[in-house]
């Protein structure tokens, strides 16, 4: 995780400064705001979704060439729209409640402190702009839609829609070098990464997901080759995944997407080494499964030799 590591300093700098800014929020929002930063801090907490959030301008540096201060500060508004974006999916995800009102306002003043930091680097007529609405406009269509139009089946790398925004930070470095050129290659490197992501978070969260009825590309793969029209439930979801070995063709999916990600040659070494991260973690989980299988099978055909020859 040397991806993570090496950055480690500059990440506790920047939520410094975050937390700095959240703490002059008016209360309750203050406490509440520090309480949530504090959750997703990957300096504190590890968390897969937010290592990429947080590092991104780390990660496309070299490529971008821009300097130690425009690093930190894309840094600082990526962790501010982060925890804005946050907000709208707990929302969203979420049963009416009282604390939405405190959640709300909370959001819209964190989203006040990244356009305060992107307004310091580029002027309203940059395309800068112009990237950003595209970006938040394939995050509303994609929370949207994704269940409707079976992302995950119909065109898989449409799932990184709902972490599109993230994109901002590298397209935004890479305006302030003049390196436009990249910004169509990088875009679609970001988007393989944070499909790979998604599909790890989809594992994780396939109980929760199908509980609450949210949309989740490990259900849908399964959903797809069923035959019932009936409603898919926990028991067959397992069965699927730990029994009948769905995850072979998710994880080869996420094999494949390492491969493409790796003909792009972006000169971001460390985006690709946390992809690998992802995918290999999702490789493990798979070879997890497989071996429990392989042993509850040998523990119940030892048993029945038990009760029957011996």
């Amino acid at each position: 995780m040397e991806w993570f590591t090496r950055y480690k300093a500059q990440l506790a700098q920047v939520y410094s400064m975050a937390e700095a800014r959240i703490a002059l929020f008016p209360e309750p929002l203050n406490t509440i705001g520090l309480v949530y930063a504090d959750k997703f801090n990957p300096v504190k907490h590890e968390s897969g979704k937010d290592y990429i959030c947080s590092l991104l301008p780390y990660w496309v540096k070299k490529p971008s060439g821009i300097s130690d201060s425009q690093c930190e500060k894309l840094a600082l508004a990526n962790v501010y729209g982060m925890l804005y974006f946050f907000i709208q999916d707990d929302v969203m995800d979420s049963q009416p409640s009282l604390g939405w009102k405190e959640q709300l306002a909370l959001g819209n003043l964190l989203l006040l402190e990244m356009f305060g930091v992107f307004r310091e680097l580029f002027p309203s007529h940059s395309l800068f702009w112009s990237y950003y609405h595209r970006y938040v406009t394939i995050w509303a269509e994609s929370v949207t839609n994704e269940h409707r139009d079976d992302y995950f089946i119909r065109n898989p790398i449409r799932t990184a829609g709902k972490a599109g925004p993230v994109k901002i930070a590298c397209t935004g470095a890479l305006l302030l070098t003049d390196r436009t050129e990249l910004i169509e290659k990088l875009e679609h490197a970001i988007d393989i990464v944070l499909m790979t992501l998604q599909m790890a978070d989809d594992y994780a969260d396939w109980k929760e997901d199908l509980a609450d009825g949210s949309y989740n590309g490990l259900l849908a793969m399964i959903a797809s080759n069923r035959t019932a029209d009936t409603h898919l439930t926990e028991k067959e979801a397992e069965n699927e995944i730990y029994i009948r070995g769905c995850m072979k063709p998710y994880i080869q999916r996420s094999i494949k997407n390492h491969t493409n990600l790796l003909a792009l040659e972006t000169e971001t070494d460390e985006l690709v080494d946390f992809h690998s991260y992802i995918m290999n973690h999702l490789i493990h989980t798979y070879e997890t499964i497989e071996s429990n299988k392989k042993h509850l099978i040998k523990g119940g055909f030892n048993y029945f030799l038990s009760r029957n020859y011996i």
